[in-house]
């Protein structure tokens, strides 16, 4: 016979803690929602709220976890932006017979060995300096973070699973091996997380078919897709194509193509409480 009150007293207990009941409340506050959202806040939170995997809902706990990484995308992609554009200006100089000022030749040459590019100038830095869909990014947080609640995430701000090496620059996974030395790679913020992890898509030769795809379509004049870019990502992880089939998953189940079009509201949000005025980057 099976005691009830044992059985009480060995579930789970789930809670909603202050961080997580204050960032939904405020999120509500300032009318941000999923998926009715036109213009996206500028909130841009620096850690995921403790007791994000304590949330009995898994639609709450998704939902919060989407409307973190959100602003946060967008904001890198803005960053990417303004960069391509500077870099189209440049070339455009270049083309037209403008000589090319030493500061914009210096930030070109910072770039390439940034981005890894060692010829074809320009031309192959725009390949590099161009955005990611959102929905590939909150796509691959998501499964990678498992929606904001794992280890690295917690300890480190480590959204995508990055290696490095050197046990002071990052969190060491439980399972590595005997003889490994790599690392999750930390981060500061959530922020610092997202431009890691472009920079690593823009720039890593694992990633070289999704830039060539990326950059297909826009000479073609289509739609730069999460979805198409997802395709490309068998080298992201040893599962390959069942990483790729969970991506498609993810975007398709939590209609993630949907959020690659919106844009920042132009007026500004009201600030956060005090409980998460250390959250906000």
């Amino acid at each position: 016979v099976i005691d009830d009150a044992v059985v009480k007293k060995t579930k789970p207990a789930y809670r909603r803690g202050p961080e997580v009941i204050a960032l939904g409340q405020y999120f509500k506050s300032i009318g941000y929602r999923l998926p009715d959202v036109t213009e996206v806040p500028r909130v841009y939170i620096k850690r995921v709220p403790k007791g994000l995997g304590e949330l009995a809902s898994v639609d709450e706990r998704k939902q919060l976890f989407l409307r973190i990484m959100l602003p946060l995308s967008m904001r890198v992609n803005e960053e990417i932006i303004v960069r391509r554009e500077r870099l189209m200006a440049i070339q455009a100089k270049g083309i037209s017979g403008i000589p090319v000022n030493a500061n914009d030749q210096q930030w070109v040459e910072q770039l390439m060995k940034r981005y890894r590019v060692t010829d074809g100038g320009i031309t192959a830095l725009l390949e590099r300096i161009d955005i990611i869909p959102t929905s590939l990014m909150l796509a691959q947080s998501a499964e990678e973070s498992g929606w904001g609640t794992s280890r690295f995430v917690r300890k480190g701000n480590a959204l995508f699973g990055q290696w490095a090496w050197g046990d002071d620059e990052g969190i060491v996974p439980e399972d590595r091996e005997d003889g490994k030395t790599h690392v999750i790679k930390a981060f500061a913020s959530l922020m610092d997380s997202v431009r890691a992890y472009a920079r690593n898509i823009n720039s890593h030769p694992a990633y070289q078919v999704l830039r060539e795809k990326r950059a297909e379509l826009r000479a073609d004049g289509q739609l730069v897709t999460g979805w198409d870019l997802a395709s490309t990502l068998t080298k992201y992880s040893e599962r390959g194509e069942e990483y790729v089939d969970s991506l498609h998953a993810i975007m398709r189940v939590n209609d993630l193509t949907d959020l690659d079009g919106l844009a920042f509201a132009a007026d500004d949000v009201p600030p956060p409480p005090k409980v998460l005025a250390f959250l906000e980057d």
